[in-house]
């Protein structure tokens, strides 16, 4: 018996087919915390085994030998979540994760054909299981104490982080000769057009929706890439040669080092959100789309490309997001009025739905909690928001301030779900 992914014909077939390098990865993780059940339980170790055990088993009149890996999946998510621990929290996993890793398995009998008959309500449904972990929100003012705190590997890995906003597994497979070469592009534009090196521009091709994404990098990481290039050497053709793990391992290390208050956990995709949220109502959708590289039209493409409206909307981004200082002045006051901008664009979307329902101060107010409603804001709880414990109604700029919050939340909660809210 063996559990080795590559001598198991088996499992290397089930594990070639994923459409992504990062499915891949986490088939050939997942695959190993069942076989350490499948130890743990005096089970056969082997992938192609358990198929050829399962085929005989299929053709027995006992449901409990012919059902038997069936009714062994819902034993391992109980175990998952009970006895099994994770190597970096050293405790069992939520049940989000528990089925992520459950439903692996079952992919791997589905593959090759044999797919696994589990009774109702042995196994909760996706949509049914509720999200136990919360994401830490970092802002620039952490990301500057993480960067003090880093070599120059991880202070430039950082910087490319806030810049690129990828998920792990394009932000690892990043090729070296690709950035090197849009960096010289840049530096021979500016010295034939007698400027200084601005913001270098390139297009990658995304791992997992197959997408075009506009990238960009900063001038303070242009010069810390140059000094990271000719310290380190390339062994694989990649820019970092880093697994996705590590990634988030190196945000984590910086973090405790930097002694910053945490309120969710830490991984490589918040630096994602960091960027979605900076973006949040102040570069239009299309724009923001083309940044992380979500799907928009061709036609829409073309047209971004043509007015550098990704170009424009980093320039607008670049001043906020400096760990150095070096890309601008005056940053502070520029979030602030961006803030203010987002924030009045939101207001106009409350007062645009009012006018729609306005003909009276009486029907002003319904109209303002029918909209509540609709932002499922719970009514004990406007009270809170509108800073009054008594039973007198807030005036309406009140209540419009904190709709305006309300929907600035929502709206950002759909770009998070829409953009991989998980752990992709």
């Amino acid at each position: 018996m063996t559990n080795d992914v590559n001598t198991d014909k088996a499992v290397a077939e089930w594990i070639a087919s994923a459409k992504s390098k990062q499915t891949a990865y986490q088939y050939e993780q997942r695959w190993g915390i069942w076989l350490q059940y499948c130890k743990a339980k005096d089970m056969l170790l082997s992938g192609t085994e358990q198929l050829e055990d399962m085929k005989k088993r299929r053709h027995s009149e006992d449901n409990t030998e012919k059902y038997f890996y069936d009714n062994e999946v819902p034993k391992f998510f109980r175990w998952l979540k009970t006895e099994f621990r994770g190597k970096t929290t050293n405790k069992p996993l939520s049940e989000t994760s528990a089925l992520a890793v459950t439903t692996a398995v079952r992919s791997f009998f589905a593959y090759h054909r044999y797919s696994l008959e589990i009774k109702k309500d042995a196994l909760p449904s996706s949509e049914k299981v509720t999200q136990t972990y919360v994401d830490h929100q970092f802002d620039v003012y952490q990301f500057r104490a993480m960067f003090q705190q880093g070599d120059l590997k991880e202070r430039t890995i950082l910087v490319c982080g806030k810049d690129l906003w990828l998920r792990a597994g394009d932000f690892i497979g990043l090729g070296r000769d690709s950035v090197e070469l849009a960096i010289k592009r840049e530096g021979e534009l500016a010295e034939n057009e007698h400027r200084d090196t601005d913001t270098v521009e390139f297009e990658l091709t995304t791992e997992k929706e197959k997408e075009p994404c506009s990238c960009h990098l900063s001038k303070e990481t242009i010069e810390l890439l140059k000094d990271y290039l000719k310290t380190y050497l390339s062994t694989n053709g990649h820019l970092f040669q880093l697994t996705e793990e590590a990634l988030s391992d190196l945000l984590r290390r910086l973090a405790e080092k930097s002694k910053i208050t945490l309120n969710g956990r830490i991984r490589w995709h918040c630096m994602r959100k960091f960027g979605i949220t900076l973006m949040h109502g102040k570069v239009t959708e299309p724009v923001m789309k083309y940044m992380v590289g979500k799907h928009i039209s061709k036609d829409l493409r073309t047209y971004i490309q043509n007015n550098r409206e990704t170009f424009k909307a980093f320039k607008l981004i670049e001043p906020l997001i400096s760990l150095t200082k070096s890309n601008g002045n005056g940053s502070g006051q520029m979030a602030k009025q961006l803030e203010e901008m987002k924030k009045t664009t939101f207001k106009q979307m409350i007062l645009m739905k009012l006018m729609e329902k306005l003909t009276s101060k009486q029907e002003m107010q319904t109209a303002l909690e029918e909209i509540a409603d609709e932002l499922e804001i719970p009514v004990e709880t406007r009270k809170i928001h509108y800073g009054t414990e008594k039973e007198e109604t807030p005036d309406f700029n009140t209540q419009i301030d904190v709709l305006t919050e309300a929907l600035i939340k929502k709206d950002l909660d759909r770009i998070f779900k829409e953009n991989g809210n998980n752990n992709h």
